[in-house]
């Protein structure tokens, strides 16, 4: 089979591997899609903290269940399955509290163990057994949308964390495709009002025709309109979706008192920006932080999506086969798609 793997920081080699051996606790899943995400481009780049070399990086991943261990049940061959890329232990506190996600022990498909950027991939005993295998119900929803289930899982987390209710307004600031996943996830639970900021023009024109209530392509003309669509007010709820460390200052300048702002993506330092703090003191606003995804909020997440609460098709922009990877993440980077998506014959 065909695997790219990443062998070094910056290094990705296309190799021919034998298909892996399925053990009697194991499940063996052929990958039919896997999403382009910018932790893969981080972990290509920079590396990541749980990465070891070589791997096989990819965690938004589809497929089919090609082969099913011994002592396996609940699974059957040829069921079209996404694959949730956190594999918690099961046994400490957060794991006990539902909050799997925080688990002292994660480990994570493209992280400790190959991903799904080769032809079929092994979900070890742990995975089986930590139920980390959706099985599809809806027959109609091709691989390319099954593979958006683990990205919008982590905008199931942020939301829930905010406590959104449809009477809500939401900002959400970068129309990348988080930006627009954090969009879909909000209508699909009912928020009436989402605005976006978004500076790129290009990018701000197509987030108009996605389902935004507002569109403002500064900082300034936010800041300027808010007051007449909040009746003064500021906005409940904040979500940067971006790394800028002026977001999220204009995030907490744009909510209201005790506005509540969603921590969703990390803040990369510029070495200018100090990040307005104090204005949680003085508005008595709450920050909650969103770290990736737990089972039930890829199990939440797949349940919008097979509903068809929920769409996702017009946002896959590019599909490429595995031998064009690099030039996949290299547009990630460049931001030149809205996804794109690995797919396999």
């Amino acid at each position: 089979m065909k695997a790219v793997v990443l062998t070094g920081p910056g290094e990705l080699e296309m190799t021919e591997r034998a298909i892996p051996s399925c053990g009697d606790h194991e499940v063996l899943v052929q990958v039919k899609a896997c999403n382009l995400c910018k932790t893969d481009l981080k972990c290509l780049t920079m590396g990541q903290r749980d990465l070891v070399y070589p791997r096989v990086l990819g965690h938004e991943i589809s497929g089919v269940i090609a082969e099913v261990g011994a002592a396996v049940t609940g699974y059957q061959k040829g069921q079209r399955v996404h694959v949730h890329p956190g594999i918690a232990c099961g046994g400490c506190a957060y794991c006990e509290e539902g909050d799997d996600n925080l688990c002292d022990h994660m480990r994570i498909m493209g992280f400790n163990y190959d991903g799904g950027f080769q032809e079929y991939l092994i979900v070890p005993e742990e995975g089986v057994r930590g139920q980390i295998i959706n099985i599809i119900e809806n027959d109609t929803l091709s691989f390319e949308e099954i593979s958006f289930i683990e990205p919008l899982s982590c905008c199931v987390n942020v939301q829930e964390k905010l406590k959104l209710a449809p009477s809500d307004t939401l900002l959400i600031i970068g129309a990348g495709r988080m930006g627009i996943l954090n969009l879909r996830v909000a209508k699909a639970l009912g928020v009436q009002k989402v605005f976006l900021v978004e500076t790129n023009p290009e990018r701000a024109a197509r987030a108009l025709k996605l389902g935004f209530d507002a569109v403002f392509e500064s900082y300034e003309a936010v800041c300027q309109a808010l007051p007449a669509l909040t009746d003064g007010k500021g906005v409940d709820a904040a979500i940067p979706c971006c790394a800028a460390p002026e977001a999220m200052n204009l995030a907490l300048r744009a909510l209201k008192k005790r506005g509540r702002f969603g921590h969703f993506s990390g803040i990369i330092p510029d070495g200018a920006t100090q990040p307005e703090i104090n204005t949680l003191h003085y508005k008595e606003q709450i920050m909650a932080g969103a770290y990736g995804c737990g089972i039930a909020h890829s199990r939440r997440a797949k349940a919008l999506l097979e509903s068809g609460s929920l769409v996702v098709k017009d946002l896959i922009t590019e599909r490429i086969p595995l031998e064009e990877l690099a030039h996949g993440l290299e547009r990630v980077r460049q931001l030149e798609t809205l996804s794109t998506i690995v797919v396999f014959d």
